[in-house]
């Protein structure tokens, strides 16, 4: 079983499914914890040939976490997140990012990155292997429930203060936004996390 909601519960879902929304590919429903606590797993996630994936695994009310995969690539523009704090961290492979004030960070295996909101910052994975990151985010809403949310887990109102460097608002699938503008493949046979 991939997906447990609540301890004891119905699972969620026992396989990965491929959800899409207008600019990303999710393959896993939001599981919601809004009075209770909730189990997830981020074993046996589909690795890539191509493209990437952004998947939840968990949403609260202000906290919401998930996991990214990217066969090569990463998030090529600059953007900043104005809804949110976030970090990322490597799960496999190692990505370089760069921030917005010019510095730039090589982050690996075991390794995070913390962004405070309206940090710009974008990504380049290593093409030695696929990178797999887990993302975890947390803001003050000013709209409150959980009624309205990306298939990926994040509330659309958090989404929608998220931009590129020009002020235009992010569009995952833009190609300026590098990996995430190709289309899917999976690496037949492949997974992080094998369980």
């Amino acid at each position: 079983m991939l997906w447990k909601s609540l301890v004891g519960a119905t699972p969620v879902t026992d396989k990965w499914e491929d959800m899409v929304m207008d600019d990303v590919t999710t393959l896993s429903r939001p599981v919601i914890a809004s009075d209770e606590a909730v189990v997830f797993s981020m074993r046996n996630v589909p690795l890539l040939e191509q493209g990437t994936t952004y998947s939840s695994l968990a949403t609260a009310e202000n906290l919401w976490a998930a996991i990214k995969v990217y066969a090569s690539g990463g998030e090529n523009a600059l953007h900043a997140h104005g809804g949110e704090d976030h970090i990322f961290v490597v799960l496999q492979g190692k990505a370089t990012f760069v921030f917005g004030d010019g510095r730039t960070s090589i982050v690996r295996k075991n390794e995070g990155v913390m962004i405070p909101k309206d940090v710009e910052y974008k990504f380049e994975a290593d093409e030695a292997e696929n990178l797999v990151l887990l993302r975890v985010g947390g803001g003050e809403r000013k709209v409150r429930g959980l009624d309205d949310l990306t298939p990926f887990g994040t509330p659309k109102d958090v989404v929608r203060q998220t931009s590129f460097a020009d002020g235009s608002a992010k569009v995952g699938n833009a190609a300026k936004n590098g990996e995430s503008s190709k289309p899917k493949v999976f690496a037949k046979g492949k997974y992080f996390s094998p369980g």
